[in-house]
């Protein structure tokens, strides 16, 4: 039977540095990357923060920094775009008990995280029932909001940046091929080479 999936959007409120972005109002952060470091149960984020307002954005900062969950914190690059001041950061925080942990776990691929007025808001590919997630994402933060999508739906509502045809076939050759398992199973050139395709490609 083939695998079905669909995409969860879902707003989170979690005991997490995110909380943060509640204080700092005018504060967003997009998670560009958040990878796990086998067999140190930490997490290695690369995020974008960014503001309006230049003193802000160091006072949040700064506060992230200092929160009891980060154990490294690294402005890799600052600079100012179209009035926004944005700051590129390095942060290494907890594995255990994170979303991430639960989106590693559970059969489901994190597509994008922003973290805005204390929530974060995810959207995650998944091949669990929406029901069945949601239970377990309840297990660690406090669910405000969800909306659950078929691949369908979304290829033709959000046909702008949504998943083609295609990169929805690598994704469910991947998901069976164990790259998502941890520690996976296939790494990405081995996935590059029985899809026929460049490793390029793929990343």
């Amino acid at each position: 039977m083939p695998l079905k999936w669909g995409i969860l959007r879902v707003r989170l409120a979690h005991d997490d540095w995110s909380t943060l972005t509640g204080k700092f109002n005018n504060v967003n952060v997009h998670v560009i990357s958040s990878t796990p470091i086998p067999g140190k149960d930490k997490i290695i984020a690369i995020t974008e923060v960014y503001s309006d307002n230049v003193k802000i954005l160091k006072e949040f900062l700064n506060e992230v920094k200092r929160f009891h969950n980060i154990y490294r914190f690294e402005v890799i690059d600052s600079y100012s775009r179209r009035g926004r001041s944005i700051a590129l950061v390095n942060i290494f925080t907890n594995f255990k008990g994170s979303i991430t942990e639960l989106v590693t776990y559970h059969d489901s691929y994190k597509y994008s995280e922003v973290m805005h007025g204390g929530f974060e808001n995810w959207t995650i590919l998944t091949w669990m029932r929406p029901q069945d997630f949601l239970s377990v994402l309840r297990e660690r933060a406090e669910v405000k909001s969800y909306t659950w999508l078929s691949v369908k739906d979304t290829s033709s509502r959000y046909a702008r940046g949504a998943l083609t045809g295609w990169e929805l076939e690598v994704l469910r050759r991947a998901y069976e091929l164990g790259y998502f398992d941890w520690p996976r199973r296939v790494n990405l050139g081995e996935l590059a080479n029985i899809l026929g395709v460049n490793k390029a490609t793929l990343s």
